[in-house]
């Protein structure tokens, strides 16, 4: 048999397997950052967070029916549909609160926060504002 030949091919990419999977189990965590953040998030800290900037606009209870949503264009979210609310992924979350609504197309009644907060804060907003969603 050549050193070229089909059978030899397939039997050095064989080889190679177990070291792929072992790439992938080293680079799994990195690619899964927000499951990995939101069983490290300060739930009480984002509380406070999510009551001094978000509360006016999303209600204490996050369905989108704070003092000042009467006066916007657009209704903001209601975070307690869990339906709607289980269509938006958490970097989707984190991205509208960091940079704001016209980040994503959408109302730019909604501000940006990327400069209140740090980046575990806004993760820790996204995990509790998931907590309005009780199926």
């Amino acid at each position: 048999m050549s050193e070229n030949s089909p059978a030899k091919i397939r039997s050095k990419g064989w080889s190679w397997t177990p070291m792929a999977a072992g790439v992938a189990m080293m680079l799994a965590p990195a690619l899964i950052p927000t499951v990995v953040r939101a069983a490290e998030v300060d739930l009480k800290a984002a509380a406070s967070n999510y009551s001094d900037s978000c509360v006016d606009c999303h209600g204490e209870s996050g369905k989108g029916d704070g003092k000042k949503a009467a006066d916007l264009k657009v209704k903001p979210a209601d975070y307690t549909n869990c339906a709607e609310m289980s269509k938006l992924s958490d970097d989707y979350l984190f991205n509208v609160i960091k940079n704001g609504g016209k980040s994503v197309h959408k109302s730019e009644a909604m501000a940006d926060f990327g400069k209140a907060y740090d980046d575990d804060e806004i993760h820790g907003l996204v995990a509790y504002v998931r907590t309005f969603c009780k199926k």
